[in-house]
Parts: C-alpha cells; sequence; structure tokens
C-alpha cells in the first residue's frame, strides 16, 4: 500500500459536554485571536479531500470549516469513540486523519508525520506518541473500521485505548514536540496554551 494513493479525509472531533471548562464547547474558544477548531482545520485541510466536524452541539458554528457536520447519532455523549464512529461513517475515503477540537497549537507537520508512519505500516492504525503519552484521539485510521467500533460500543465498552491496542496500532513519534498536543480541558491548562510563545 503507497500511503500517497490513499484517499484520505480529516475529521475534527467537537462532541463533548467541556464538563471540566462549565460546559463550554471548546471548539468554539479563541487561541491567538482564532477558533480552536480552526486551528485544527488548518493543520488538516491541505491534506485531505473531505473536512468533517463530529460535533453534538452548536453544528452551525462549525459549518463554515467543514464539508459535512455529523453528531453522534444517539444522542449519549457516549465519549470519543462514539465521535470517532460518527465520523467514519460518514466518509468513504481509505483513511480518516483525526485530531481532537482542544489542541489549537497541533504542530504544522502533524500530517506530514502521520502520512509517513502510515507509509512504513501500511494498514496500520497510527496513533500520536509524544514522549511521555500516547494521545489516542490524533489519529491516522482506516475509515473500514467503523464497524469495529460499532460493535465494541454495542458490547458495553467506552474505552479508546483498549479499542486502539485491538486494532494494529502503531505510534508515531512526536517527542521532539510535546507542546503541540496540550488538551485545553482546564482554566489551567488554558493558561498554559496562552503562555506558549
Amino acid at each position: 500500500m503507497n500511503a500517497s494513493n490513499l484517499r484520505i479525509d480529516a475529521g475534527i472531533i467537537a462532541g463533548g459536554l467541556g464538563s471540566r471548562l462549565e460546559g463550554v464547547d471548546k471548539g468554539l474558544l479563541h487561541w491567538q485571536g482564532v477558533e480552536f477548531a480552526e486551528h485544527i482545520a488548518a493543520r488538516l485541510r491541505p491534506y485531505t479531500k473531505t473536512l468533517i466536524v463530529n460535533c453534538n452541539r452548536n453544528g452551525e458554528r462549525y459549518q463554515h470549516l467543514a464539508d459535512k457536520i455529523v453528531g453522534d447519532g444517539d444522542g449519549e455523549f457516549n465519549g470519543p469513540l462514539a465521535g470517532l464512529r460518527a465520523l467514519l461513517q460518514a466518509s468513504d475515503a481509505d483513511y480518516l486523519l483525526v485530531s481532537p477540537c482542544d489542541t489549537p497549537a497541533l504542530s504544522e507537520d502533524f500530517a506530514d508525520k502521520m502520512l509517513a508512519c502510515l507509509e512504513d505500516n501500511p494498514g496500520a492504525t497510527i496513533a500520536v506518541d509524544d514522549g511521555d503519552r500516547l494521545h489516542p484521539l490524533h489519529l491516522l485510521i482506516p475509515v473500514s473500521l467503523a464497524k469495529s467500533i460499532d460493535d465494541y460500543l454495542k458490547s458495553g465498552e467506552r474505552r479508546m485505548m483498549k479499542w486502539l491496542k485491538q486494532n494494529n496500532l502503531v505510534c508515531c513519534d512526536f517527542s521532539d514536540q510535546p507542546e503541540g498536543f496540550l488538551n485545553v480541558n482546564s482554566p489551567e491548562e488554558m493558561e498554559q496554551l496562552i503562555g506558549q510563545v
């Protein structure tokens, strides 16, 4: 498999409740005068055919970024795997390049490095390792895995890491730039983001 011959779509997961930030929709927060989701879209859009946003509220606010808007489909806020399933189900590409909406400092070479990693590991599910921990929502994932997620959720499971480890997981090394994967889940992390140059 040659990664350069694959059809790639992009997905942004923005379906959470923002419970640790008083219910705010994190994708709509601003950093450097731009909404978080716009920062993410700018990193993904050049590499992909179709950009899909998963959100369960404020769909109209994401419309200007996306070619498609999809909800989890069950109204249950069942976590990131449900959002990932919805993104995969909405795509007709071979692979989906995914980022959550709450990492606006995403590295400029995110897509390049993920695609290079896939080139070296054909057919794999690629996730980011920042040298300290794995980031299971920064993915380059086969679209064909939608049914696997659906079956997994129907079994009552919701643990993202467990599912990934069952599906040919390969880690892509971003240990030289861990700051690009700062997840803003609290006011303290927002301050940390603002402090980045």
